[in-house]
Order: structure tokens, then C-alpha cells, then sequence
């Protein structure tokens, strides 16, 4: 675990030792992590298992991730019926990498009278370089085995993300999410660190 995440969600670190997990930090955030994963993974194919928690990685680990998260769109659907007797009109998924929307949106895929929304971290804003908008500003690349909308320079290079949402500061996302810009089933926005807090604060009792 990146020793970025292990600082911010150090009730999610304690929860996993007290459950017989070893964590081990790994110096950057979940991207630097993911690669030592599939690293170690790689160079020892005979005693370890790659299992990744989001829908990025090589073939099938974000078939097999969003297969998973789709209990979020089936549990959506269940309560929308049992609430007001029909589908959603409006879906709406935080991105950072796309587990969370991609769990959301799949239920919904074939119902196109349901718009697919998703909100990547704008950070400091889009212009700022201070940001984890990968779908708004991203370029097509390759990037831990997938191709996917990555933030990178004009040689390839992987660029640093922010966004004050634990999470969302991957530099890329899921090949299907990519999938769902290119064929526009999907819309994507941002919303900026300062956006995000005063939503909070208006929503706050």
C-alpha cells in the first residue's frame, strides 16, 4: 500500500492488520503500489496471486473487479424499484480508476433512457497541472497492462495527480471505463477540491 494511502486511511491499515493482513508501504500512492504488486507478482508466478481491488490491471482482473462491484448498480436497481417503482433517471459515480462507477453503471448498461454519470477529481483545477482528471485531460496509452486514458507528457511519462478525495488520484482508468467515453454512453465532468467541500458543507445538517 502506498505510504500516501496508509497515511490517509489509517483506519483502513488498522482494520486490515487486525483482520491477518500484512501491509507493506510501498514509498507513493496507489499507483506506485499496484506496480510493486504486479512486480512481485510477475517474478514469483509459482507461490503468489495477483488480486487487485479496482478495475485497472492486465486481463481479467477489471472484468473480474467490475463483475464484483456490480452488486452497487443490482442493490440500486432493487431499491429504485422497491422506492418508486421504476429505474433511476440519472446514475451518478465518483472516478478515480472506476471500480465505483463501473460497479454503479453496469446494471444500467443496456438501459439507455439512463444517463451514466461520472465526476473525476479536479483538483486545484484543470489547467492548474494539480489534478486526477484523466478522462477530461488524459491521452490514450498502455499502463500496467491495459490500454486506458492515461495522464502522461509527450513521451509517455506517467504525470502526478492530486485530488483531496482518497482515491481518485490514479493516474488513469479501467480500459471499460475509457470505453464507456469513447462510445459516449457515458458523460464525465469534474469537480474541483473546493467544489467538493462546498457540496459537503451545503449537504452538511
Amino acid at each position: 500500500m502506498g505510504t500516501t494511502d496508509m497515511e490517509n486511511q489509517s483506519s483502513n491499515v488498522l482494520l486490515m492488520k487486525l483482520l491477518g493482513a500484512k501491509v507493506k508501504p510501498v514509498e507513493g500512492s496507489f499507483k506506485d503500489a499496484s506496480s510493486e504488486a504486479i512486480r512481485g507478482w510477475v517474478g514469483n508466478l509459482e507461490s503468489s496471486y495477483y488480486l487487485l481491488g479496482t478495475v485497472v490491471g492486465p486481463h481479467p482482473c477489471p472484468s473480474m473487479v467490475r463483475e464484483f462491484q456490480s452488486v452497487i448498480g443490482k442493490e440500486t436497481r432493487r431499491q429504485a424499484m422497491e422506492k418508486w417503482g421504476g429505474k433511476p433517471d440519472v446514475l451518478v459515480a465518483c472516478v478515480g480508476s472506476g471500480s465505483n462507477a463501473l460497479g454503479l453503471f453496469h446494471e444500467f448498461m443496456e438501459d439507455e433512457e439512463v444517463r451514466l454519470i461520472g465526476v473525476e477529481g479536479g483538483g486545484f483545477g484543470l489547467d492548474s497541472g494539480r489534478h486526477s482528471a484523466t478522462l477530461a485531460r488524459g491521452e490514450v496509452g498502455v499502463y500496467h497492462g491495459a490500454i486506458s486514458y492515461l495522464l502522461q507528457d509527450e513521451e509517455g511519462q506517467l504525470l502526478d495527480t492530486h485530488s483531496i478525495g482518497v482515491g481518485l488520484e490514479y493516474p488513469g482508468v479501467g480500459p471499460e471505463v475509457s470505453f464507456l467515453k469513447e462510445t459516449r454512453r457515458a458523460e464525465f465532468y469534474t469537480a474541483t477540491d473546493q467544489e467538493a467541500i462546498d457540496a459537503l458543507e451545503a449537504s452538511w445538517p
